[in-house]
């Protein structure tokens, strides 16, 4: 159960994540015109004259064939990540319409995995998250929309820089954001886009692209 000391706690954090979001676009725009890389976006620190960056926590959800989706799941994947909620008024239609486009585009590369965290647990049961993605005509294990313990999905959200709020003043009572993440297979974010924006979009699937070629080509 959602408890005010955790909602306080996230709200406070919601602030610095923003942030640190606009700071990591800024980077990410500021590199444009060099050659083409993509850093580490997590939080990291010199460690005896080494970078020593975040990964994404271990987690355990459940998928919508009710297994348990983990970080061994996607253990030498890169995958993208994004928070939504079937009965989402807002965002959702357009940032799952554009999990889509990425889901088709690299559907028979077994490099890249999916995962889309349900932030409203009690609604969105492994029968219900089923009944979306025959909707959306995807599968698991390329796509797993997962739901589990509602406190963890709401902390993943941090280490992918993301909100996810219970808010019964935003639409469908949950406040989030439409961030689609890339995390290569060493758990560190390499890309950022917002899910809502086409172009963006197109902009995030050639850095998936790009990271594969340049670190991934021996293991396809």
């Amino acid at each position: 159960m959602h408890t005010p000391h955790l909602f306080f706690t996230f709200s406070k954090k919601r602030t610095m994540r923003t942030i640190l979001f606009f700071s990591l676009t800024l980077l990410i725009l500021s590199s444009c015109t060099e050659k083409k890389t993509l850093k580490i976006l997590n939080r990291g620190e010199e460690v005896n004259g080494k970078m020593v960056y975040e990964k994404i926590r271990d987690f355990s959800f459940t998928n919508q064939d009710s297994i348990e989706v983990t970080n061994k799941t996607f253990g030498g994947k890169i995958y993208v990540s994004n928070n939504f909620f079937t009965t989402c008024p807002s965002i959702c239609p357009t940032t799952s319409l554009h999990m889509g486009r990425i889901y088709d585009r690299f559907l028979n590369d077994d490099r890249v995995g999916m995962i889309s965290h349900s932030i409203d647990v009690r609604t969105d049961s492994v029968p219900v998250l089923k009944t979306y993605a025959n909707g959306l005509e995807i599968e698991a294990p390329k796509w797993n929309l997962v739901t589990g313990n509602e406190e963890e999905i709401l902390a993943i959200a941090y280490d992918y820089f993301s909100n996810a709020l219970k808010d019964e003043t935003a639409p469908g009572g949950f406040d989030h954001d439409d961030l689609f993440v890339l995390i290569d297979k060493n758990r560190h974010i390499r890309s950022i886009a917002h899910g809502t924006d086409p172009k963006d979009v197109n902009r995030f699937m050639k850095d998936m692209e790009f990271l594969l070629k340049s670190e991934y080509s021996e293991t396809k």
